[in-house]
């Protein structure tokens, strides 16, 4: 009867691939995702990707820093305020404080649409400091925002950038390369 071998996660034998693997098996994992991260970047237009980390709040939570680190780099390191449309995720005005941006919400219209006039407008109050938007395409609500271009649009003519959520990307090929909207 065969009899499962239980054994110490912890440490530094549980940060690595899979416990009591092939040793050949490292190289195989590593080409699948050198070739997952490329497939990734071309679908989506930018020039890399990252897989890591795997949980969607976290993946939120490392965009906002890569932006915080964007900023800081380019001397503009005071930009701190990243604008959150109400149909955003729950998690990300959440994300948006835990890497220390201010949060300013952006109302929607009945459609479930991102107001325009109104994340322009939050766009121009916040033009000095503004960092981010969080967008989620398509919205929770299910809605492609008709107007994405130009949202992005918005938001980089006065400093900003923007993070799109990937959690939902299946909506996205096809519809909108985000490589296309970078800055």
């Amino acid at each position: 009867m065969a009899r499962p071998r239980w054994c110490r996660l912890a440490g530094p034998n549980g940060a690595g691939c899979i416990p009591l693997r092939r040793p050949t098996r490292p190289r195989g994992y590593q080409a699948i995702f050198r070739e997952l991260e490329h497939v990734l970047a071309t679908v989506t237009g930018l020039r890399g990707v990252s897989l890591q980390p795997n949980a969607g709040s976290q993946g939120e939570y490392t965009g906002l820093l890569v932006i915080r680190r964007y900023h800081t780099r380019r001397g503009q390191g005071h930009r701190d305020v990243c604008l959150i449309p109400a149909s955003a995720h729950g998690t990300n005005p959440a994300s948006a404080v835990m890497a220390g941006f201010k949060v300013v919400g952006v109302a929607c219209d009945a459609g479930g649409n991102v107001d325009e006039a109104d994340l322009e407008a939050k766009a121009v109050e916040h033009k000095d400091h503004l960092a981010a938007l969080m967008l989620t395409y398509p919205s929770t609500h299910g809605v492609f925002e008709e107007s994405v271009k130009r949202l992005c649009a918005i938001v980089h003519e006065h400093g900003g950038q923007v993070y799109m959520d990937g959690a939902n990307m299946n909506g996205q090929v096809g519809l909108l390369s985000a490589g296309r909207h970078r800055r």
